[in-house]
């Protein structure tokens, strides 16, 4: 017989056995119920707890096939909820901790981990814990509530650990969304210059489709040579308008951020009574920080602080990007060619 295939069969033979050994002394002999962390039916799933050691916890609720909740009071990330939801299916058991390793994988478990408690209608389903990266980040360690086995745990075809995944700061899992309405969505819209009133307007949208633009210094008046197209185009762009992030900042910060003048208010009114609102302060440049003609810089060009929906409770970063095309004075919004466009 051709010495290659004699190696080649005792190689597969090797193989075999290696893998009997593996599956026989390593997974077969544990409990399955003891690596079960998947979830297959995550559409049934209607909450999710994630609460970690340091006291950081949040509640994720479903109010409907694609939309979830963050404490109950914000709209939740689709696109992490979805992360999330993909994680809880898919994840599986890659391999048992080594035993000498186990004692001190439990202790870290019991130190730093995430507790997931999963939840179909009020029954809890699922409780488990996630912990940290393995030294290659190449799986997850992970206990079963009241299990004393942890195990390393992984995503098939993912190459990366999963606790990033179980996000616990509530700010992390809200919605960015400031507005997202689109013209038939839109009854009125006010934009205050709180520095600058007299650039001031607003804009009133009725049901058949009609116009009308008013100026609001000194008093408010009714703008007669309107660009009807330019009015409607402006409406158009208040979609997608979202905020950066949440700042995490104290109280004593929030506090002076709020008592500062204000840059700009913009209010919206939808077609169904809701109100929403952003209110704009200036951010301060980083010291040292210069224009293109190597002038010191006052603002950060980027970026300023927002209050969403009279929330002076948390402040949220914006960007001069999104903002800029909502930011413009009434006179944009005119048909005489000789009316004064300044910024």
């Amino acid at each position: 017989m051709n010495r290659n295939l004699i190696a080649l069969l005792i190689l597969l033979i090797l193989g075999a056995l290696a893998f009997w050994v593996y599956t026989e002394r390593g997974s077969g002999t544990i409990k399955p119920e003891l690596h079960d962390f998947a979830v297959e039916d995550t559409s049934a799933i209607t909450k999710i707890f994630l609460a970690d050691k340091t006291g950081q916890n949040v509640l994720l609720e479903r109010k409907s096939p694609s939309e979830w909740t963050v404490n109950s009071a914000h709209k939740a990330r689709k696109d992490a909820i979805d992360v999330l939801l993909e994680t809880i299916k898919r994840v599986e058991m890659k391999a048992p901790v080594a035993k000498t390793a186990h004692d001190n994988i439990v202790k870290l478990l019991a130190g730093k981990s995430t507790k997931v408690e999963i939840y179909q209608g009020n029954k809890k389903i699922k409780t488990y814990y996630v912990g940290d990266a393995t030294k290659d980040n190449l799986g997850t360690y992970m206990l079963i509530e009241g299990s004393s086995t942890p195990f390393i745990c992984h995503i098939p075809g993912f190459y990366g650990y999963l606790t990033a995944r179980y996000m616990t700061r509530a700010y992390e899992w809200r919605d960015t969304e400031i507005f997202d309405h689109r013209l038939s969505q839109i009854a009125e819209v006010r934009l205050d210059f709180h520095q600058e009133p007299e650039r001031s307007f607003r804009i009133k949208h009725s049901a058949d489709r009609r116009v009308e633009l008013f100026t609001l210094y000194p008093t408010e008046k009714r703008v007669e040579n309107m660009d009807t197209t330019a009015v409607k185009r402006y409406l158009l762009a208040y979609q997608n308008i979202r905020f950066e992030g949440v700042q995490p900042y104290d109280a004593e910060r929030v506090d002076s951020i709020v008592n500062s003048p204000p840059y700009f208010t913009i209010s919206l009114i939808g077609t169904d009574g809701e109100k929403r609102s952003v209110t704009s302060y200036r951010l301060p440049a980083n010291p040292g920080a210069t224009d293109i003609n190597d002038q010191l810089l006052e603002w950060d060009p980027d970026r300023m602080h927002a209050v969403v929906n009279g929330n002076e409770d948390e402040i949220m970063l914006i960007q001069y990007y999104s903002f800029d095309r909502l930011t413009i004075p009434w006179k944009f919004l005119v048909r005489d060619p000789n009316a004064e466009k300044d910024n």
